[in-house]
């Protein structure tokens, strides 16, 4: 994704920290993408459907700067133990913000029977939450580095069609970019005129997934598979450009890169829904392949991710959702790595759906 775009970041506003009595009351939700529910098999309406998710994470690695039982902010963790990427590791404004308070949402507008469009706006989680380790950090003496807290927002607008059984096809372009620090890099925002190697990303993408038929000996379980294809036109700053060639010529890595260039990559995998009863589920999922394309990197990133967690719907309106989400990449090229390093992320996050729906009489 382009930074031409000129995204202007939001007001750099810290939302409190939730006490643990309203931690208890919201526990194990993170409903962290929108999904549509049509208003029902025999109508069809134009009025958009809502679902606003107040969502909060926590580093549950033990292998992030400043989270519980890892390393300890307060004898700053460097040598001869490790070294510190980015002075807000590990600090109040941008260490593993445990409990902090975001808000996604997703607006989804049926067009026509069985295709929707949607608009997502995403502040947590993974994109808002201490990166971990970079593990194996041979270059450092066997010593590990630890990367700032990620504070980024995505935004994706998608069209769905779901007129085959079991079939979801989703075209989606997609940007994401630096709030006011992380992105990978503790770096500022990408607005931020000081910021002269930005990290941020366009990207389009098609989705094509299949959820087999509910099986009816397991409860109505389903299990599903689906696969993203992305396109990026990658964009790398001159000041970029003139740093890749000064690790070279200190023999830390020779990367070729090129504006403007094209970027192709796939992400896959499977997924389970285990219906328990009234309303509650156990969910999980695994995903390989690439889904980080930042601008100021010659190749994309690459990800094992598994993910599992818990769902339960309270009522039309209300549902909660709590997943444990376990991040390793995969060193591509020695890059953004010297290889075998990589990083490696583990969150729990946890939300609350306020589904806002056409009910009866076509009211919300």
């Amino acid at each position: 994704m382009s930074r031409n775009d000129l995204v202007a970041s939001p007001p750099k506003r810290r939302p409190r920290h939730l006490s643990p009595f309203v931690l208890a009351g919201v526990f194990m939700c993170a409903g962290l993408l929108g999904t549509y529910r049509p208003a029902s098999a025999d109508t069809f309406s134009h009025l958009p459907t809502i679902d606003l998710y107040p969502s909060v994470n926590f580093a549950t690695g033990n292998d992030e700067y400043g989270s519980p039982g890892g390393p300890d902010p307060l004898n700053n963790y460097g040598p001869p133990i490790g070294n510190i990427l980015s002075p807000s590791a590990g600090n109040a404004a941008g260490g593993t913000r445990p409990g902090k308070l975001d808000l996604n949402a997703v607006i989804t507008i049926p067009l026509i029977k069985n295709l929707n469009f949607q608009f997502e706006h995403d502040r947590c989680c993974g994109i808002d939450t201490t990166i971990g380790r970079v593990t194996q950090g041979f270059r450092n003496g066997n010593k590990y580095t630890y990367p700032a807290t990620g504070n980024d927002i995505a935004e994706t607008y998608r069209l769905n069609y779901t007129g085959i059984k079991g079939v979801g096809v989703t075209l989606a372009t997609f940007y994401r970019f630096t709030h006011d620090g992380g992105g990978g890099s503790g770096a500022a925002a990408t607005n931020d005129p000081r910021n002269l190697t930005p990290y941020a990303w366009h990207q389009q993408s098609l989705t094509l997934s299949y959820t087999a038929p509910p099986i009816a000996a397991l409860n109505g379980t389903t299990i599903g598979i689906s696969a993203t294809g992305v396109m990026n036109k990658h964009h790398v700053s001159a000041n970029q450009l003139q740093n890749n060639a000064n690790n070279c010529a200190a023999g830390l890595g020779c990367y070729s890169d090129t504006d403007g260039k094209y970027q192709h990559g796939i992400n896959y995998g499977p997924n389970i829904n285990i219906p328990i009863n009234h309303g509650f589920a156990v969910f999980g999922s695994a995903s390989y392949g690439a889904f980080d394309f930042f601008d100021e990197e010659p190749t994309p990133r690459y990800y094992n991710i598994i993910d599992v967690g818990i769902f339960k719907k309270l009522n039309q309106v209300f549902s909660l959702t709590a997943d444990i989400n376990n991040l390793s990449q995969v060193n591509n090229g020695s890059f953004a790595f010297v290889a075998p390093e990589a990083l490696h992320r583990v969150y729990l996050a946890i939300a609350l759906d306020i589904h806002l729906a056409p009910g009866a009489g076509g009211k919300y």
